[in-house]
């Protein structure tokens, strides 16, 4: 008897072991877009600091900001050497006030001056390293390089939060911004990545880890967005440059084979929202599809040139990983236009070479049409929710169509982007009332059933991995994107997180093909 009993006992305890240490897979699977890595954003993902501050800015006294002339810049962008009279500064944590206060440690190498301002005071001064007491406001942290020399420059700037110089060259990412996005196993690099409107092309004009910053028009480094996916151990979403060569795509793949867990997949899009002439991305592939005679319209090139392109960049990928079995190969289309799904997939029978469609079915968004600005500026909070909620009927027919669109194609349906759309558009965006009126909505308790409704809505229509938009972001006249306002918010304030955080542990994962038998039905 006693035998059994502690046989029982051993098994229950080897079974709590094991679930404690097996990663949990019956929750549905969310993604998380990270919002870009620079000096103004009010989420700081590294424990350097600098890591994303301005780029330099040249200063000069009697000077207007950052014109003092042109700065002596090597190609990592550290100074090299400083005019007569000439300074150089930049900012970082331009968010507000909402990162910690504390001791920071300033450490580099080289030999010159640094100065601080802003919230920073310097406590202490020697060779390479500065202690700062800092108070966060609105200002940030101003760093100044007044003296330099030339034969020894300083280079290699690192600012260090507080409590992380004796770990920070190991601990890379603040864990505090690890923890926020531990349960979302898919990660979308888009905004890190500076995808809209990229000005990247070869694998030289790459960002790398030793940028004077990561907030540059270059994005973060592959390194680091490799990196974190390892940590977290989530799944990286990358998009390929519009312009990217044939040998970016090939050295990007290879430095993911080499570097990421080969328990991860790897997502695979090329650009975003190839298909919105705001971007240069559309233009670019519209006017690259016309030259080669794909359509005479340049909507229809630009979304014929996209098929072309992403099957090029999928075999490509293929070659590096050998084979598909590693990869989710996405091809994307606007959500309010089913037609553009149909298009995309059907030319030269590109969907044989996918795996899944991608949309973004956002709700909400023609509430800031500039023709009906006053009337919803006047409308109340109640009336703003409501509408809400009959704009997300309408999407949700329109996953419908798009799923099925998918399923005839053999193709799964995820969503790139999602979430609410309140923001004023062609003007719009300058109505302060409309703008405030949005903003109170996305703040309103009411918002978090909105997005459960609107995620129940989408699994029900058939769609699975949801990539919302965006990690964390200030509410203004350009949007209210983030599901977090800042990284010091109180998440019984943020009805979005809330929402997202007991769907995804609270509903089944959707049944989806298996990614690695790659079978694909006849064409329709």
């Amino acid at each position: 008897m006693f035998k059994a009993l502690f046989a029982i006992l051993l098994a229950l305890l080897t079974f709590a072991r094991v679930s404690a240490e097996t990663p949990r897979n019956d929750v549905f699977p969310m993604g998380i877009n990270l919002t870009s890595v620079c000096y103004w954003s009010t989420e700081n993902p590294f424990v350097d600091i600098f890591k994303q501050s301005q780029v330099f800015q040249a200063q000069r006294k009697g000077a207007s900001y950052g014109k003092g002339g042109v700065l002596d810049l090597d190609a990592k962008g550290w100074m090299k050497n400083l005019e007569p009279g000439q300074w150089a500064d930049t900012i970082m944590c331009r968010e507000g006030g909402h990162y910690p206060a504390g001791e920071y440690v300033c450490l580099y190498e080289g030999e010159g001056k640094i100065d601080f301002g802003f919230d920073a005071k310097i406590k202490t001064r020697q060779q390479g390293r500065i202690v700062l007491n800092v108070s966060p406001s609105h200002r940030g942290i101003l760093l100044k390089v007044v003296d330099i020399n030339s034969q020894n420059p300083i280079r290699n700037i690192r600012v260090i939060s507080p409590g992380f110089e004796k770990t920070c060259e190991r601990q890379i990412f603040h864990p505090t911004f690890l923890k926020r996005w531990a349960a979302f196993k898919t990660i979308r690099f888009m905004d890190w990545m500076r995808t809209n409107n990229s000005v990247l092309e070869t694998w030289a004009d790459r960002p790398t880890p030793g940028l004077q910053t990561q907030g540059g028009d270059r994005g973060v480094a592959l390194e680091y967005m490799i990196l974190l996916s390892n940590r977290l151990k989530a799944n990286p979403w990358f998009c390929m440059p519009h312009e990217a060569t044939h040998d970016y795509v090939e050295n990007f793949a290879k430095m993911v084979k080499e570097k990421l867990d080969p328990a991860l997949k790897v997502y695979v899009e090329y650009s975003n929202e190839v298909w919105n002439f705001r971007f240069q991305q559309a233009r670019y592939a519209g006017r690259v599809g016309q030259g080669l005679d794909l359509s005479k319209n340049s909507f229809e090139a630009g979304l014929f040139f996209y098929a072309k392109r992403a099957k090029e960049i999928f075999q490509i990928w293929e070659d590096v990983f050998g084979g598909p079995d590693r990869l989710v190969r996405i091809l994307a289309a606007q959500s309010s236009n089913p037609w553009t799904s149909k298009k995309i997939l059907r030319f030269e029978n590109v969907y044989k070479s996918a795996d899944v469609l991608a949309i973004a079915p956002y709700f909400g968004g023609s509430l800031g049409n500039p023709e009906t600005e006053n009337e919803i500026a006047n409308m109340s909070l109640k009336g703003i929710l409501d509408q809400c909620g009959t704009h997300m009927a309408i999407r949700h027919k329109e996953v419908s169509e798009h799923a099925a669109v998918a399923k005839k194609h053999g193709l799964d349906l995820i969503a790139y982007e999602g979430g609410q759309h309140l923001v004023g558009t062609g003007g719009a965006e300058n109505n302060e009332q409309l703008t405030a009126l949005f903003i109170a909505a996305n703040r309103d308790p009411r918002m978090k059933q909105l997005y459960l409704e609107d995620l129940g809505g989408w699994r029900k229509a058939g769609g699975g991995l949801f990539a919302t938009f965006s990690s964390m972001g200030p509410y203004g006249k350009w949007g209210s994107w983030g599901i977090l306002e800042n990284q010091d918010q109180d998440p019984a304030g943020a009805p979005k997180y809330q929402a997202i955080l007991e769907f995804m542990s609270k509903t089944p994962p959707p049944r989806i093909k298996n990614f690695s038998s790659h079978q694909r039905p006849g064409s329709p």
